[in-house]
């Protein structure tokens, strides 16, 4: 009895950390090889975003003169990890985060349920949580992740 909750916890945990596929991601902007064994609930595909989409997806991801984007978000965070084992989980789930909120902020205002208020919040949580406790960021990037989930699922 006990071992089969185990085994049920261990693939709903599993699943729940890493709840994405790479069927559909975007090549430039994540590593499809690291990121095979993820769970398959479908990902928002950047390729059939409209062209304004695009634009916006690749201004999320790239940042701009004045806002980081996503990419350096993750790069400074990922500065903070000195386990190269975690920094590799970290930086798939912080990837298809990025996918999966850069595909939502880049429609149009009207329709997008993620606005850049929240983009500012989360990327401010994650980063004074890699600069303070670093060891809590699965945490943080779970929460985000639901949050982001609960919004657009």
């Amino acid at each position: 009895m006990y071992l089969h909750i185990t085994i049920l916890v261990a693939a709903v945990f599993h699943c729940g950390i890493l709840p994405f596929s790479t069927s559909h991601a975007l090549a430039e902007h994540i590593d499809t090889k690291t990121a095979r064994d993820y769970c398959t609930i479908p990902l928002p595909n950047p390729e059939q975003l409209s062209e304004d989409e695009k634009e916006w997806f690749t201004t999320f991801q790239e940042g701009t003169f004045y806002v980081q984007g996503w990419k350096e978000i993750t790069s400074e965070i990922l500065d903070k990890i000195t386990q190269e084992n975690e920094k590799k989980k970290l930086r798939r789930s912080l990837d298809l985060l990025g996918i999966r909120i850069g595909c939502e902020w880049s429609k149009s205002n009207d329709i997008r349920k993620i606005n850049t208020d929240m983009l500012e919040q989360w990327g401010s949580e994650l980063q004074k949580t890699a600069e303070k406790n670093p060891d809590e960021l699965p945490v943080v990037i779970a929460d985000i992740r639901q949050k982001v989930f609960n919004l657009v699922e």
